[in-house]
């Protein structure tokens, strides 16, 4: 629900290592990630690059893991004008964990992001987006733990991820405006599915031509921004030595040389706002909601 006619877009980033993405994680545990070259700077700096050159902020959703070893590339995010967010702690697939391993998961988290820039942040979007109707309760301790926003829930089918039959609007999580503001992520509605297209491999490996149209349709007839995803890796020529069979090695290095021209172009005629921005906008018309899936209140 956009407040104009022009087309609007969101440009949302998961500061990450490319070993914290889960297509790594059988092969890269978390117990070498100390060991390995840190690498996210480089990525980062030719977003705050892209985003300098088309004169727009962007929301980014920093790990904490990275924030307590590399404070100042999110100094740099922050010292540019860019709103950021939480990504956990340790990138954990938030359905293997209980309330209580979320919660300190998160909280360390938004502390180790506070301690880089001085400020918490109270946005949040989960790991692969793995808030799925098992680990809805998540919304609930984000709640408690003061977040504001959460950008976690992927109304689509895949493998790790998303829940093709759950929510594609905006909602409260209470009946209260002070509630966590739950926006999914964006998808087309075609016919009775709802695909993706606005980021990660999706947008790395679609034709332009077809991003575009898509998220025209998505802003003109749906009426919503289109809120696009990527991490700093898609935009680092390294590829690493890792097989992780021709599928997921498409979805992870697939259409990265191409990256960054087609997201300037993609780019270059919306209106970009921040997620926060968006999210004062829509609060005050947005509605509870009961979430369909197992109860918010499991333990």
């Amino acid at each position: 629900m956009s407040s104009t006619n022009e087309p609007t877009g969101i440009l949302t980033i998961d500061v990450e290592e490319w070993y914290h993405a889960h297509n790594y994680a059988d092969q890269m545990s978390s117990d070498s990630w100390n060991s390995l070259d840190r690498r996210a700077g480089g990525g980062v700096d030719r977003l705050l690059t892209l985003c300098d050159d088309l004169n727009m902020r962007a929301t980014f959703f920093v790990l904490g893991w990275l924030a307590d070893r590399e404070p100042a590339i999110i100094r740099r995010i922050a010292d540019a004008g860019h709103e950021i967010g939480c990504h956990s702690y340790d990138h954990p697939v938030i359905y293997t964990l209980d309330r209580e391993t979320f919660r300190d998961d998160t909280r360390r988290g938004r502390d180790a992001i506070g301690n880089a820039i001085g400020v918490a942040p109270t946005l949040y979007r989960a790991p692969s987006f793995t808030i799925v109707p098992r680990s809805y309760w998540a919304l609930d301790v984000l709640q408690e733990e003061g977040f504001t926003v959460d950008s976690s829930l992927f109304p689509v089918a895949h493998p790790r991820y998303g829940n093709p039959s759950g929510p594609r609007e905006p909602f409260l999580l209470g009946d209260s405006l002070d509630s966590l503001l739950v926006m999914p992520m964006t998808t087309l509605r075609v016919g009775p599915v709802n695909l993706p297209f606005s980021g990660g491999g999706y947008f790395r490996l679609l034709p332009l031509s077809v991003v575009r149209a898509s998220a025209r349709r998505v802003q003109n007839r749906q009426h919503e921004p289109v809120v696009y995803y990527f991490h700093p890796w898609e935009l680092d020529s390294f590829r690493p030595d890792v097989d992780l069979g021709w599928l997921n090695n498409l979805r992870s290095q697939g259409g990265k040389k191409d990256l960054y021209r087609k997201l300037e172009s993609a780019l270059s005629d919306q209106r970009m706002i921040t997620l926060g921005e968006w999210a004062e906008q829509v609060r005050p018309h947005a509605r509870p909601r009961k979430l369909q899936g197992e109860s918010l209140a499991r333990t």
